[in-house]
């Protein structure tokens, strides 16, 4: 509920005046945004970065490409001299690497031309290595230092040499630095030879000037000086035998790379670094300023975030070891021309700079901007509550006054000298008066309708409780109001009383039970809702409608016939009860149906069945107070669930009484005739059978069921055996009606060879289920025959078998095929019309089939042997030996085949009386006429001895499968077949 406060008139003058405030702030705020003032400002800070990292960058560029690289005068003087040396000693470039002393004599004369690079291209140093490693791993060359190339020596004196073999250092008489050796140890890692000298023997067709190399930051030796250089391989004639360079010491290059002309206050630093072609990842080379160190440490690298920030600005990746925001100008130097071994390397300088440095001047303008709009939001909204309170105060002295006021006495208002709220306050007190008025009609009207309702109110503020006239009266308290309002402290005692009263409570509403003196019950409905302001609740007297609700409770949860639980009132209890199953121990669902009711009620009517119900009904609930739940399922169906306990022994003893009791009770009958209550039950256990009530009860309803269908009157306990294997009878009611209506089965089929032609002669059509609680025919034909289904079975396998027939190829179609019927059913005629319309074609190929599981019918029998005359189809005994199909069919009908059944040919090789018995009913039936079908052939043991036996056709696993689209009988078989029946003819011959 809302609060008062929130729609106060201090509000609506502070709301709008604040919100213009707001949004000539914004206004104010928006267009500094929206004229790009502040993304100009922040453009020109990285425009003057880039500008001064693209100025030192063009100066490095052309010292490191126009002067210190600049090698061409020395490549051509060492070439020229070498030459000279070769042709002098007359050797080629091989020799260099024989003699230890040649390239000693040749560095000699070489030594000038090195001293003249160092000077002339203005480098810390310069040197030549010759390729001509030797036993110790070293190779020979020269490598002069001049630490501070901008000031020269007349006698070389600031010149170090740092290799170079003794009789160089002699000759030239320059000093030795401490770290002096006469030959160069190189490992892999000596780029600065290896990689230009390999890229020259790699391309012959690229010229030294293309293959020269800047190396990574490397030290000569262990505690030498960090240094870069620059070198480019020696070749005559194709052949690489060196390489020439410069040197430039890292200290020296940062004295080139000035940190304080990025950022006035000395907050930024350069970085010369490496990056793997288009890698935003940099190898360090030289970095300066002290800022380097504070952002990143000891990083030997730093990486570009992948979205550039303003045009060749990024962000640098932060890690672990730096953790502010820093922007880094990116200008990449041209040291390599295109498609050279080395332009992935791309060197470049880097201007870097916290971001909060760089935009140091936009960051403040917009500290400057939000003070200002805060400080003047805040001078506005201090002056607007100062104004509304001057204006609302007298407002809200008279709301001071309106809630102060007695409800009980008229109400009187003072003027404030505002006329529009002077009339406000006028109009609410016409109102109150009013108000009052209708109050009282409305309490009147209430008390002539006869309405039994009460309320009450109870005001926190001012802690009165007004109550109308008929609440203490529907409660059943004594008067304790005057005038309308009672003592609050009175009336919560009176209510306190009430709680021994309470039958049910909910969040906001109770229902209290009150009795009278003579104990007769009323109920109540109390429904209070609180706020922070007051407690409102009205009673109501509810007794009729809870007495009507329950009788609908009652009709709901029992049968009116017999006052019993009904199916959804047990259900509901028996779940309650395996909610607990600790407490149910050993318990027994029993379901019981009576036996004689559709008897009574069709020869006594429906009055005498409904008082033989209410009679087994009454001798049921005899037994209510043992444990027991009873309950009427249906018309002669009852529940009876006994639980809780410790053994079989003592429920079976209460399940023998309940039958002796159902027995000896009788039913009065007109004439003086009487009838004894019968009953079929079934039982099944809790936990033995199993443990939930909704299995119970299937199990319970298949033990009654075979009671019913085999010895009436007697009561059987569950069998899981015979569940098994039966229980499709009780429960696949729906599964069958839902295969014959929606023609759920297919036809497979399975040839049968004539052993004369080792060929197929016919096929039989074999159902298959396509449901998987009915997977065989047996189980089918059981289940109609209990449902008197068998004709709709009949009709089915007459259609479908025809359809699926149809569907074969022409070859397999030109055989017959054995169609499955039923003896006692055949086709009504119109259904017999229909068939004959659609597979007019296939009529003189059809077998019918007589199976076993029925006996045969006369007039059915007539029927189908006059449809096969009609059609000149033919007519067999299917399983001869099994069922009704044994002699005496024999002797009633002439078929033209007899299939022998396949427990007869079963392991028939192996028992001689199968051998007799097969022989003498072939020796029976020939001369009738009747051909003979071995069934069940699985090996071929069995099939030579049926063909040694006298049989006319084969069909088994053996010969082939049941298949939907049957396969063609393999050349190996029809081998066999040939050579069992010319074995018989040889021995009859014989």
């Amino acid at each position: 509920m809302r609060r008062s406060e929130n729609n106060s008139i201090m509000k609506k003058l502070m709301v709008p005046m604040i919100l213009v405030m707001l949004i000539q702030t914004g206004l104010f705020f928006g267009t500094i945004l929206w004229s790009g003032t502040l993304n100009t400002m922040t453009h020109n800070a990285f425009d003057i970065l880039n500008q001064r990292v693209i100025n030192r960058k063009n100066y490095l560029q052309n010292e490191m490409v126009q002067r210190w690289s600049n090698l061409g005068d020395s490549v051509s003087a060492v070439n020229n001299e070498v030459e000279s040396y070769l042709t002098e000693k007359n050797m080629d470039l091989a020799h260099l690497n024989g003699d230890d002393s040649v390239p000693s004599d040749l560095l000699e004369r070489l030594s000038d031309d090195v001293l003249y690079l160092l000077r002339k291209n203005s480098v810390t140093g310069a040197f030549i290595v010759f390729d001509d490693l030797n036993e110790n791993d070293s190779y020979s060359g020269i490598y002069l230092r001049d630490t501070d190339p901008e000031s020269n020596s007349v006698n070389n004196s600031d010149i170090l040499i740092e290799r170079a073999p003794s009789n160089v250092t002699k000759s030239m008489g320059i000093p030795m630095d401490t770290w002096w050796t006469p030959r160069f140890k190189l490992t892999e890692q000596s780029d600065f030879f290896f990689k230009p000298y390999e890229a020259a023997k790699e391309h012959l067709e690229i010229g030294w000037q293309d293959l020269g190399y800047w190396s990574r930051p490397f030290h000569l030796s262990e505690k030498d000086l960090e240094v870069i250089t620059y070198s480019v391989p020696l070749v005559i004639d194709g052949k690489p035998y060196g390489v020439l360079g410069v040197e430039l010491t890292t200290d020296y290059l940062r004295k080139l790379l000035p940190y304080d002309e990025i950022a006035t206050d000395k907050q930024g630093a350069y970085l010369l670094a490496v990056a793997e072609g288009e890698e935003r990842s940099f190898d360090n080379v030289i970095e300066s300023g002290p800022i380097y160190k504070q952002l990143f440490g000891d990083a030997n690298g730093i990486a570009l975030e992948g979205k550039e920030v303003y045009e060749s600005n990024y962000e640098i990746t932060r890690s672990e070891r730096y953790n502010e925001a820093a922007v880094g100008s990116v200008q990449y130097l041209q040291l390599y021309n295109t498609h050279t071994p080395f332009e992935n390397d791309r060197w470049a300088l880097i201007g870097i700079i916290g971001k909060n440095d760089l935009l140091s001047i936009v960051n403040h303008v917009k500290t400057l901007i939000l003070i200002s709009m805060g400080i003047s939001l805040t001078l506005g909204v201090v002056t607007v509550i100062v104004v509304s309170r001057v204006v609302t105060r007298p407002i809200t002295g008279l709301v001071r006054d309106l809630k102060s006021s007695d409800a009980r006495l008229p109400l009187r208002l003072g003027k404030i000298n505002i006329v529009e709220i002077d009339e406000l306050a006028k109009a609410i007190e016409d109102l109150s008066s009013n108000v009052a008025d209708a109050a009282s009609k409305l309490s009147q009207i209430v008390d002539m309708s006869n309405i039994q309702l009460g309320a009450f109110e109870y005001r926190k503020a001012t802690g009165q409780t007004f109550c109308t006239g008929r609440l203490f009266e529907i409660l059943g308290l004594e008067p304790l109001s005057e005038g309308g309002y009672a003592d609050t402290e009175q009336f919560k005692q009176a209510m306190l009383s009430l709680e021994k009263w309470v039958e049910s409570r909910t969040e906001h509403a109770v229902i209290f039970r009150i009795e009278d003196e003579q104990r007769h019950p009323r109920w109540v409905r109390l429904e209070s809702v609180e706020d922070e302001e007051k407690v409102m609740g009205v009673a109501v007297d509810i007794t009729q409608e809870t007495l009507e609700k329950r009788k609908i409770e009652y009709e709901r949860d029992y049968d009116l016939l017999t006052n019993l639980l009904n199916r959804r009132a047990f259900h509901a209890e028996l779940k309650r009860k395996f909610a607990s199953p600790a407490a149910l121990k050993v318990s027994a669902l029993i379901m019981l149906d009576l036996d004689n009711l559709k008897y009574i009620n069709d020869t006594y009517g429906h009055d005498y069945g409904d008082v033989y119900i209410q009679y087994s009904a009454n001798a049921l609930k005899k037994f209510a107070p043992y444990n027991v739940v009873l309950s009427r399922m249906s018309g002669d169906e009852f529940y009876v669930f006994i639980y809780g306990y410790e053994d079989k022994a003592a429920v079976r003893r209460i399940i023998a009484d309940i039958q002796r009791e159902m027995l000896s009770t009788v039913l009065p009958l007109p004439d003086n005739d009487s009838v004894k209550i019968r009953v079929s039950a079934g039982v099944a256990w809790y936990p033995d059978d199993a443990e939930d009530y909704e299995t119970l009860i299937r199990y319970a309803d298949f033990a009654m069921y075979m009671v019913k269908n085999t010895t009436k009157g007697e009561f059987k306990e569950f069998d899981r055996a015979s569940y098994e294997k039966d229980a499709y009878l009780l429960h696949g009611k729906e599964d069958l009606n839902r295969l014959i209506d929606g023609e759920l089965v297919e036809y497979h089929f399975q040839p049968i060879v004539e052993v004369a032609t080792a060929s197929v002669f016919a096929y039989e059509a074999l159902m298959r289920s396509k449901i998987d609680t009915l997977s065989t025919p047996l189980e089918i034909l059981t289940l109609a025959k209990s449902q008197s289904k068998l004709y709709q079975i009949e009709q089915l396998t007459w259609f479908k078998a025809l359809e699926a027939f149809a569907r074969l190829k022409a070859e397999e179609r030109g055989a017959k095929v054995f169609i499955n019927s039923i003896p006692n059913q055949v086709l009504s005629e119109r259904d017999m019309k229909l068939f004959e319309t659609m597979y007019a074609p296939f009529l003189g190929r059809i077998v019918v089939e007589l199976t076993e599981e029925e006996k045969l019918d006369e007039r059915s029998m007539v029927l189908k042997q006059h449809y096969c005359k009609q059609w000149g189809s033919q007519l067999a005994i299917d399983d001869f030996g099994t069922g009704y199909n044994g002699d005496g069919i024999l002797l009633s009908l002439t078929p033209d085949y007899v299939k022998i059944d396949m427990s007869i040919v079963r392991n028939i090789d192996k028992d001689e009386n199968r051998q007799r018995l097969l022989k003498n009913l072939v020796s029976y039936l020939k001369p009738q006429k009747i051909r003979t079908i071995a069934e069940g052939v699985e090996t071929k043991a069995e099939m030579d001895m049926v063909i040694s036996l006298g049989v006319d056709y084969l069909q088994g696993y053996y010969l082939g499968w049941p298949e939907a689209e049957p396969a063609a009988l393999s050349e190996s078989l029809k081998k066999e077949i040939r050579a069992a029946r010319d074995h018989v003819h040889k021995v009859v011959d014989s």
